[in-house]
């Protein structure tokens, strides 16, 4: 896994933060990850996994040393070389995930502690132009 992107703040991204990344795939092949992370240890609240090769989304959760169900989504609006904006939305009880300002999908919260998820990184096939993290607020 390549890692092209991490940040770290220590004071907590969730809830009523956003994330906006904003890039490309570099082949039609193409995966990455935006992975939210927590701390203290190498727990993944929120694993999001857009894979090209089956038009699919995959979120999911790695707590207490093991991945939790997948979760699918069909719903594919991502094209190979094409540029593209992901925005993460944490509220108190989900992560709302907007692709290309269209909402896709939204994943419930399985890290009740959401002051831990403290860490964004973002790996493999991805040409990354921007990232923002802002606080929007909860509503």
């Amino acid at each position: 896994m390549a890692l092209r992107f991490e940040a770290l703040y220590p004071e907590g991204i969730c809830p009523g933060w956003s994330i906006m990344v904003k890039g490309e795939t570099s082949s039609s092949s193409s995966m990455f990850e935006i992975n939210l992370l927590c701390d203290p240890g190498d727990q993944i609240a929120l694993h999001f996994n857009p894979r090209f090769s089956s038009s699919r989304i995959i979120c999911n959760s790695f707590l207490d040393s093991q991945w939790g169900k997948e979760e699918v989504n069909t719903t594919f609006p991502f094209e190979a070389k094409e540029p593209f904006q992901v925005e993460i939305y944490s509220d108190q009880d989900y992560f709302h995930i907007f692709i290309n300002e269209n909402k896709v999908l939204q994943y419930k919260h399985r890290q009740k502690n959401l002051s831990s998820i403290t860490k964004l990184q973002i790996l493999n096939d991805i040409d990354i132009s921007s990232v923002e993290i802002t606080k929007r607020g909860l509503y």
